[in-house]
């Protein structure tokens, strides 16, 4: 074994021990907790109250129909009792603060989801930027709509594309957001006729596609309105995928969301299980950190921790909607995971981007039994 080998594996076995047992630091700081129970109110009257709880519901959930769920309308009905206190608005407004645990109980008694206040913070690029007349009334709907499901974002002018006009790749991208303590990316390009038009197709594999179609001016799409009614082209970036979606100038929020938040009934396939996960091929330190974020950022995975770390192999504990039937396809629907045979549990070869499955020999195998 070549002596740089050698240190590499003596400096991982040194240090990785140290990490094992203890929480993923990788994406802590990325996740902001939302004040999903503290909402605007036009007033202090039954009927405000009760609409005040209808969006508290929304951003509790992440879903849009529980706010006319039959099954919860005796609580909204009710919505009076859940109050817990009162702050000051902008421009005069009131808030309303609600009891978020018996609500939550509430919801959970009505066999429905509950999104965790704990949500990824997310960074927001229009590119190219819209014209100065039109970005304060594009940010003002992607605000409120961020606002309404519950998702943390913040709209900043980042690059991401090259000299050459192409998305940079999506590593790139997350050094960036990460950054700014960011956990992912959303980028809005607009476009005149997504359905006519050849784009750049996502692979769900957390690697950009090579470029796009040029933006039309705002304001000149195929809907023939301003930044808000024209068809926008969204890009979601991840530490584990990445995904598009076409839509309104509001889309790329709705859907990032419904990647995000458990599914709105809550079934016994989706209660939160441990997950034993066992990666191999893990040689560097910069592996380490991104085998680290990506499981972290795994829809449906609540917590995730380091077990035990052995020579190029770590065991990770990650707790999960849905359990191993779960986790285990997304897993392997990942280039950069590769499915080994293993004695028990779920075990993954990681495949760094930049090398082919194929490109670096390792056992077909792993005993995960100790």
């Amino acid at each position: 074994m070549p002596a740089r080998t050698i240190t590499v594996f003596r400096r991982l076995r040194r240090v990785l021990p140290v990490l094992a047992c203890a929480a993923l630091p990788a994406v802590s700081h990325a996740s902001h907790e939302v004040p999903v129970y503290t909402v605007n109110a036009a007033a202090r009257t039954p009927a405000a109250l009760g609409q005040a709880l209808r969006a508290a519901l929304v951003r509790a959930t992440g879903h849009r129909q529980v706010a006319t769920d039959p099954a919860l309308a005796p609580l909204v009905a009710a919505a009076q009792r859940y109050v817990l206190g009162y702050l000051p608005g902008r421009h005069g407004s009131i808030q309303v603060m609600f009891d978020g645990a018996q609500i939550d109980q509430a919801i959970r008694a009505a066999g429905l989801s509950v999104w965790r206040p704990e949500r990824p913070f997310t960074l927001v690029v229009l590119n190219p930027a819209p014209p100065r007349s039109e970005q304060d009334s594009d940010a003002t709907v992607i605000n409120q709509a961020a606002e309404a499901r519950g998702l943390p974002i913040s709209i900043v002018p980042l690059p991401v594309r090259d000299a050459n006009g192409r998305l940079l790749p999506a590593e790139s991208l997350l050094a960036t957001v990460h950054r700014f303590s960011a956990e992912q990316l959303l980028i809005g390009h607009p476009v005149q006729n997504p359905s006519g038009r050849p784009g750049a197709q996502a692979s769900g594999s957390g690697q950009l596609a090579p470029s796009m179609p040029a933006a039309p001016p705002y304001g000149t799409g195929a809907s023939g309105g301003a930044g808000q009614s024209a068809v926008w082209r969204w890009t979601l970036v991840t530490p584990f995928m990445t995904r598009q979606f076409t839509g309104s100038i509001s889309a790329g929020i709705d859907r990032t969301v419904e990647l995000l938040a458990p599914p709105v009934e809550a079934t016994a396939a989706d209660q939160i299980s441990e997950v034993r996960v066992h990666i191999a091929g893990i040689t560097t330190l910069p592996d380490y950190a991104r085998v680290e974020t990506m499981l972290a950022a795994v829809p449906g995975v609540e917590r995730s921790m380091v077990a035990r770390v052995a020579g190029a192999t770590a065991l990770f504990h990650l707790w999960a909607r849905g359990g191993a039937g779960t986790l285990g396809p997304m897993l392997a629907g990942s280039p950069r995971f590769k499915r080994i045979a293993a004695s028990g549990g779920l075990a993954f070869r990681y495949v760094p981007a930049e090398q082919e499955l194929d490109a670096a020999p390792a056992p077909d195998e792993l005993d995960v039994s100790r």
